[in-house]
This record gives structure tokens, sequence and C-alpha cells, in this order.
């Protein structure tokens, strides 16, 4: 009898859609299939990016929402390795990386995406982000920094700018990473900072449209609207940022500079370097552009998947948004049709009914809209922190990110941070 050859599947990335890709693919197959699956990532963890906000307010620790991904894979056929990819070559069927290159049958590249600058060199140099845990633990140590030299400032102008907290993108990660920065700020001066009056510190939402969430229904866009403004939080609408100085940022047409310390980018991402390189079609964003059964057309062995994808609902033409959930909900598709090109079957579409979207909105209070049913306040919050606690990874961070949202419920927040934060210099500022 003919030995069958070994088809190597090789995944990149091990977000929500590479990671669970691999898991069912492992499910899928029979024990004894000529199968090698190959996982590769430049973290040693998945992370669970819907809380990156909570973990930067301290609501709950960033190990909470980083799972190894060995541990993960202990059970499965599924090797993993810790690379960084430089580049894919689909001609030649294989993939580049920091250390080596690997040959490929089957492609699955999720790699997720990177924050959109919009050629803005002042912002991409200097504004801080919220893709990662390093994110998280970097925005606490900035504002701490920011208030530490707050309380030596004598400059009113200086002290002003230094305690201007500035969001950039009204869209969801931008919406639920100003009310949890709002609470956390006024939290910190309470706890550690008295000596700086409340009335001093400024948190600003800036959206280049005519409102905050614009994929959301209208009513719920000027509910949340109206939460953050009885929050306390400017929202500076119909403005677009078009530079970031030493002191200020600068907006498009007639709006004046806005003397701010602290930006913190999340207007938008598009596909990595490595996706946008690649020769096929892709859109304005640089995703790849596939078909209904999550490959590229020319390369019907190269899946693409998650944010690095510009997919579409197979009746309604509509493009599906970068979010957590399309990539998770592609997963086993995507492992559905591999286990498929593997034995010979037909192969199955991406066919998803996007539910909606879950925003939280700092204590008890969020918007949702499932399925089109509008909810604000307390139940679009418990509707929120249900829903992503059953998709967190492993009973074990459920338990604990649980028992974080109940003492953070009775108790302060943690405002200390839990590793070296070195003070900067920065100009004539002592940061």
């Amino acid at each position: 009898m003919e030995e069958r050859s070994v088809q190597k599947v090789l995944i990149l990335g091990a977000g929500f859609a590479g990671l669970y890709t691999a898991l069912h693919l492992d499910r899928l197959l029979e024990k004894d299939a000529p199968v090698e699956i190959t996982l590769v990532d430049q973290n040693h963890f998945h992370l669970f990016t819907p809380l990156l906000h909570e973990a930067a307010s301290g609501v709950i620790h960033p190990g909470l929402i980083m799972t190894p991904i060995r541990r993960l894979l202990r059970k499965t056929r599924v090797q993993f390795l810790r690379a960084r990819v430089e580049a894919v070559d689909l001609s030649a069927r294989q993939v580049t990386l920091c250390c080596l290159a690997l040959p490929y049958d089957i492609l699955v590249i999720a790699l997720g995406s990177v924050t959109h600058f919009y050629n803005l060199d002042s912002i991409r140099s200097r504004a801080l982000e919220i893709k990662s845990a390093s994110d998280a633990e970097r925005l606490r140590c900035h504002v701490i920094n920011r208030f530490e030299a707050a309380t030596r400032e004598r400059n009113p102008t200086r002290r002003r700018r230094l305690l201007t907290f500035t969001v950039v993108g009204g869209g969801c990660t931008g919406v639920e990473t100003v009310t949890e920065l709002h609470e956390f700020l006024h939290h910190l001066q309470a706890e550690q900072y008295p000596m700086i009056p409340r009335e001093e510190i400024r948190t600003v939402l800036v959206e280049r449209q005519d409102r905050v969430l614009p994929q959301m229904d209208r009513t719920l866009s000027r509910m949340a609207l109206q939460r953050m403004r009885k929050m306390g939080i400017e929202v500076l609408l119909n403005t677009t940022v078009r530079d970031w100085t030493e002191e200020s940022l600068i907006f498009a047409g007639e709006h004046p500079p806005f003397p701010t310390d602290t930006v913190i980018w999340a207007a938008g991402v598009r596909a990595p370097p490595v996706v946008a390189a690649l020769p096929v079609e892709k859109d304005s964003l640089g995703r790849a552009v596939v078909d209904a059964y999550l490959r590229i057309p020319r390369f019907p062995n190269v899946y693409v998947l998650g944010d690095a994808a510009h997919t579409r609902h197979p009746q309604t033409g509509e493009v599906y948004p970068p979010t957590a959930q399309v990539a998770y909900r592609q997963a086993p598709v995507a492992a559905a049709n591999i286990a498929a090109d593997i034995r010979g079957d037909s192969p199955r579409v991406f066919d998803f009914t996007y539910i909606g979207d879950l925003v939280s909105m700092g204590r008890l209070s969020g918007v949702a809209d499932p399925f089109g049913h509008r909810l604000r306040g307390f139940p679009a919050w418990t509707m929120w922190k249900f829903y992503y606690l059953l998709r967190l990874v492993g009973w074990q961070n459920r338990l604990r990110v649980a028992l974080n949202w109940l003492l953070a419920l009775l108790f302060p927040a943690q405002s200390a941070i839990s590793y070296e934060c070195s003070p900067e210099c920065a100009g004539e500022l002592c940061l």
C-alpha cells in the first residue's frame, strides 16, 4: 500500500483566528491523518484583546488575559514555533521567519492588524496604542509619570497640558478606552494625588465623524455620547487630526490647536506589512481579498482570516468588520475547509450574521445592539461581561477575571504599578 504524503499546514498568528483554527483542525482530523500542523507567533502567549482597556486601568491583572500557547496545545498534535514572520512567498510556498524558512502545503495567514496612523509621522513616533499587554502597561506608566510631573509643575499652562489625556478615535476601542481611562484618572487622583484639583484633569475624545460609535444605531451613538459627557469626558466631533507638535494636537479646518501631552491613538487599523506586501488583490487597508471559502482566489491553498482579510457576507455583500467576533467565527470554517482540502471533500462557505457590538463604558454602564436590539446602561454592561467571560481561554482565567471584576465593584482598583516604571526626562520637564 502506497504511503500517503504528509501535508504541511502552517498557521501564522495565534490570535483568535489562528489559534482556534489550529485547535479545530486538530479535532477534525483523524489521529493518524498524514498532516503536520505548525502554529507560529512572535509571542509565547495568546492575548485576549477585548479586555486590554481593563488591564490598562488596573481592573484586572494583565496576566489574566495572557494564556501560554504551549499550555493550550499540550494535548494536541499542533506544534508551536515562536518566531516573527518576515515574508511570505506564495509562488514558492515558503514563509520566511526571523530565524529560518518554512515550506508549506496549506497556509493560514492570521496575523491580525497594526494601528493605522494615516501617514502621520508625529503620531506614529509619539502616540500611545492599546493593542498589546505592553501597551496597557506603558499607558499606566505614562499616566502616573504625568501625574508626578504635575505635582512639581508651577507653570499653569504646562500643568494643564500634562493633565490633559486625549484619545483619538470614537469607535468601540476608543470609547471603551476613554471611559475606562477617565475612571482610572479620577481614582488615581483621589488615592494618590489629592493635591491635584480634580477639575484640572481633562479626558478628551476626538472623532472625525459626526458621532461616536458610527457602526451602531444612531440612538445608541447618542446615548453613548450623553453618557460620556455626563461622566465629564469632553467629546470633539467632526474633528480630524493633522499633526502633533511638542505642545498641541493640530486639527484640520478652523479648529484651534489643542494642548495635550498624551495622545492614545485608536483611530483605526490596517493589515500588517507582511499581508500588505502580498501580490494579491487587496483593499484600501491592505487586507487580502478572499473568496467565500476564506481563500485567496489565485492561491486556493492559502487562507487569510481575521483582521488581515477582506471578507464579505455571501448574500448581502457586506464587508465584515475587523473584530474578534468575526475572527473567532471564521476559525471553525477555515479548519473545516482545510480538512476538506486534505480529504478531497467540498469546502464550506463562511456565512455568519454579525450579531452586533458590545461596548463597555466604565462602571456598570455600556451600550449594545445584539441582533438589532438596543441596550444601554447596566443590561448592556452585564451582557458585555458575560459574553467576554465565556470567550476567555481556560476556566482558571475565567474564574480569576470574574473574581477581579467582583473585587473591583467592592473595592477601588489597584492604582500601583506591579513592574518597574522608570521616571522619564523630556525637555525641561522631569517626568
